[in-house]
């Protein structure tokens, strides 16, 4: 029987190379999904790889109200209730000194992690609440722990979204919702490579090379990794998780 059986999971940023990842172990671990991105095209990419009769997607804005209700209520429609949410929607933004960062940016990453997430957790609560309890799990990023020049806004708005899984671990552990951020460090994605491109246009690969040969694991995580620890806490083997950050950067952090 797979870790997921008859669970409703909500991916968000699902069309992401975590989230498509994620989605397709969540499906083959026995998972009904709403997957969730404001790129139809690439959603529909992302359901390819999961079972397409426990499976809808939901072209959605996580930064605002009515379109969060939207895919909660896709799930509640098409499965019953919520056990899982998994909150990865995100992306870089701007590369930038502060003094020469315009604040829309900062603005902006701010709703699509903090604010975005926030409301998935305001729409979903309820609903695990219904059937007894749920996880929660929230991508942050080894940004908000130990972070480099120009990513400001990026760091601010992912140490922001682990102050909120504390809280919101403080509220809910004895209702039996658990939640808990993955903080992940360099991702074989296009994430890494929009990073790596703004920080040393036309040399990105050179500075992908240096990057790899500081991280005590000489490798970046691939997709696949990322999306077995995202299971790890979805499913019941993190019954006892609660508010936890799970650091998973091969080392980076620790030297």
């Amino acid at each position: 029987m797979g870790k997921l059986t008859d669970k409703v999971a909500i991916i968000t940023g699902a069309s992401g190379g975590i989230g498509t990842a994620t989605a397709a172990l969540f499906s083959r671990e026995g998972a009904k999904l709403v997957l969730v991105g404001r790129d139809e095209a690439r959603l529909r990419q992302a359901a390819e790889g999961c079972d397409p009769a426990r499976t809808r997607t939901v072209v959605a804005d996580v930064r605002k109200n009515e379109d969060t209700e939207r895919y909660v209520d896709t799930a509640i429609q098409a499965f019953g209730g919520v056990d899982v949410l998994f909150a990865n929607a995100g992306y870089e933004g701007k590369i930038a000194p502060i003094v020469d960062l315009d604040v829309s940016v900062l603005d902006d990453l701010h709703a699509i992690h903090v604010r975005g997430t926030f409301l998935g957790m305001q729409k979903v609560i309820p609903r695990m609440l219904e059937r007894g309890g749920g996880s929660i799990v929230v991508v942050s990023s080894t940004a908000a722990i130990t972070s480099f020049p120009g990513c400001a806004a990026y760091a601010a708005s992912k140490a922001a979204l682990l102050a909120l899984v504390r809280t919101a671990a403080s509220e809910l552990a004895p209702q039996n919702i658990r939640v808990n951020a993955m903080v992940p460090g360099g991702v074989d994605n296009r994430m890494m490579m929009a990073f790596t491109e703004q920080m040393a246009p036309g040399h990105a690969e050179e500075l992908r090379a240096g990057y790899r040969q500081m991280i005590p694991a000489r490798r970046v995580a691939t997709n696949e990794e990322m999306s077995k620890l995202a299971l790890f806490l979805a499913s019941d083997d993190s019954s006892y998780c609660h508010g936890a950050s799970f650091v998973a950067d091969g080392g980076m952090t620790v030297v």
